[in-house]
């Protein structure tokens, strides 16, 4: 049995945040170089992008859309979003990278009303 890739397409509004993080890592990485802590940032940006569009996600919809941060700090951060009452887990889909062979990866529902500011 194979499992269907589940897509969430970045809307408009998810793309112009994620730009925004772009911006502000460029910004800190051009002058203080690069650090986990500028990943994690952006990262969490992305994160926070896709739960407020609403639908389910993985990190297969955002990951092209990262500059080009350390792949084990994009679970981190979707743990700490777990914790943090932004998301939670509804399932697995097959990972997009050619190098994962397929290998599953889990899919986040988000929690509404979990970022209403």
């Amino acid at each position: 049995m194979s499992l269907a890739v589940i897509e969430c397409p970045p809307s408009d509004a998810t793309r112009a945040a994620i730009n925004e993080g772009w911006t502000r890592y460029e910004q800190a990485t051009k002058s203080e170089g690069r650090s986990d802590e500028w990943d994690n940032r952006v990262i969490l940006t992305a994160i926070k992008a896709f739960v407020r569009q609403g639908r389910p996600f993985s990190a297969n919809d955002f990951r092209d859309l990262l500059p080009e941060v350390r792949k084990c700090l994009i679970s981190r951060r979707l743990i700490e979003a777990q914790r943090a009452g932004w998301i939670r887990r509804v399932g697995f889909t097959p990972s997009t990278l050619k190098s994962t062979k397929n290998a599953l990866v889990r899919v986040y529902a988000p929690i509404p009303g979990a970022l209403d500011d």
